[in-house]
């Protein structure tokens, strides 16, 4: 547990808008990790929602969902391309890894944590001190040196007064000993709905996305992610996240220079697009690929 104390316990990222609740369906392939639980009597059905499941009457088998559209990141909104990078880089597992330490380290009066022999169960429905409503259920099958760490989530969310610091996960993140990171997670926050299905491994202290990994942003599209980057705190990051959807992003992390520390160059199908200028913010909510 020596290196989990070197983790401190992040606090949920903030939403603008309030968030609908999320709930579990079993889908089919990479698009499995959970759907939005909502209301779409009378709406007319998407072809391109990658959050839509497609059931086939007369008790047959369920159909897949239908592919989403490739994500067309150049003419997408700031908000929409920041979501898609900070699902590919790990922003939500980090944080997810991030608070379950926490919890283990110090147990906070909300959300209600128990310990169960070597399992963190969460304990629905409480008020935070700071007005915080947390519902849902998270368990945790606690971390050492011989195995994983297993997160379950099913409709975890944070609801804070008013209609800002909302935040809502569901599904699956697993920490491996050797610093590699699965997640099969959907996350809503900054009013946007994401699904990451991936996994993120350490080599040579840069942190490498595996192949065949992707994110989909409801309404948005789905892109597949790559590349290797490293994000320490506290120092000059290096490397680069590449995002493929119809049309390719490059955050050439390399690319940043002395005049702008904390601004990283984005790169769309190999033309200057524009800047991300919020590195140092992003190192500390990536602290969880720090451990390995």
């Amino acid at each position: 547990m020596s290196r989990l104390s070197l983790l401190s316990s992040p606090r949920l990222t903030s939403s603008r808008h309030a968030l609908p609740g999320l709930a579990c369906s079993c889908l089919a392939a990479v698009l499995a990790a959970g759907c939005l639980d909502r209301d779409t009597s009378g709406e007319p059905v998407d072809g391109d929602d990658p959050l839509t499941l497609v059931a086939v009457a007369g008790g047959g088998p369920s159909a897949l969902p239908p592919k989403p559209a490739l994500a067309q990141l150049a003419t997408a909104t700031s908000a929409t391309r920041q979501r898609f990078m900070d699902a590919a880089l790990g922003v939500d597992v980090s944080q997810v890894f991030g608070s379950v330490v926490g919890y283990a380290l110090a147990p906070p009066a909300c959300p209600v944590i128990e310990r169960r022999g070597d399992t963190l169960w969460s304990t629905p429905d409480c008020t935070d001190a700071a007005g915080v409503h947390w519902s849902g259920r998270l368990v945790a099958h606690t971390w050492d040196d011989e195995r994983p760490m297993t997160i379950t989530l099913e409709r975890w969310r944070a609801d804070a007064p008013g209609t800002t610091d909302d935040v809502a996960y569901e599904g699956t993140v697993t920490v491996h000993p050797d610093g590699r990171f699965q997640a099969n997670l959907v996350t809503a926050k900054d009013g946007l709905v994401s699904r990451t299905f991936a996994a993120w491994r350490s080599d040579a202290g840069k942190v490498v996305a595996d192949v065949d990994a992707w994110v989909v942003v409801e309404g948005h599209g789905i892109a597949q992610l790559g590349g290797a980057w490293r994000m320490p705190r506290g120092e000059r990051p290096s490397g680069a996240l590449f995002l493929d959807g119809a049309d390719q992003l490059v955050l050439d992390l390399d690319a940043t220079d002395a005049g702008e520390p904390s601004c990283a160059p984005i790169v769309i199908d190999g033309e200057s697009f524009t800047k991300r200028c919020d590195l140092a913010g992003l190192a500390d909510a990536l602290a969880a690929f720090s451990l390995f």
